[in-house]
């Protein structure tokens, strides 16, 4: 039936290193975790966020849990609607060598169903008649992903950042006519709010100011194993990612 297009949401790692034969050679990644593959995966993946759940709840009732509880219940709601409403759900790891980008590495929430579609009439049309040809496409998400829309935090620690601050300071440096400098002030006034984020000034937080990593990746991380070091994560970004297979 000849290649089909394929569009997918989530966070990505980029630049995987890979040899000449195209296996993994990447220090960050774990060929094996990233190489697995289970056809029917939802129970084996509830079982263990129901686990982290249990090992993470507190004495007392439901209100008095810890966010980590909350956010454990929430993907676990997430995966058993969409199962019982979508059936078997997308595996949530895409990185291959024979299609799309080889030095990409996607990693999608679970039960997400629409963070996915393939071989869509209406895409393949609009992406031969925008895009012709069939290279991939890596579209960055500079503000996340519904519903993780608008949640920023420091790439170096991970640490989440006030969201208003963050959007406070692209303002201030907003300048739509690239002829004209931005106003001493408004620098001035940026690089005071960055300090109270802990950045050295306006510059260095525009470095480091990344959307926020949410819960359901890092369970998926978890669940397989997928990086050699603790802070690897740290390198996703958020990405519309767009292949023909």
């Amino acid at each position: 039936m000849g290649i089909r297009l394929h569009k997918k949401l989530g966070w990505a790692l980029t630049g995987l290193e890979r040899d000449e034969h195209g296996r993994l050679t990447d220090p960050r990644v774990s060929p094996d975790a990233v190489g697995r593959y289970v056809e029917d995966f939802a129970s084996l993946y509830l079982e263990y966020l129901e686990a982290m759940r249990d090992a993470e709840r507190r004495g007392g009732d439901d209100m008095q849990q810890s966010t980590a509880w909350f956010d454990l219940m929430m993907s676990i709601a997430m995966v058993k609607a969409a199962r019982e409403q979508d059936g078997p759900l997308d595996w949530p790891v895409t990185c291959r060598s024979d299609a799309g980008l080889p030095e990409l590495l996607l990693i999608q929430p679970v039960g997400y169903h629409g963070w996915s579609r393939y071989g869509d009439h209406l895409d393949q049309q609009e992406e031969a008649m925008l895009y012709p040809g069939t290279e991939p496409r890596v579209v960055p998400m500079p503000y996340g992903i519904y519903p993780f829309e608008g949640l920023y935090m420091d790439s170096r620690t991970g640490k989440r950042v006030d969201s208003t601050a963050k959007r406070t300071i692209d303002k201030l440096l907003h300048q739509p006519d690239p002829e004209q400098d931005i106003r001493p002030e408004r620098i001035k006034a940026a690089d005071h709010l960055a300090r109270t984020m802990g950045f050295s000034g306006a510059v260095q937080a525009l470095q480091h100011l990344a959307p926020a990593v949410p819960p359901d990746i890092h369970y998926v991380i978890s669940w397989l194993n997928l990086f050699n070091g603790p802070d690897v994560w740290l390198q996703l970004r958020p990405v519309l990612y767009v292949y023909w297979s």
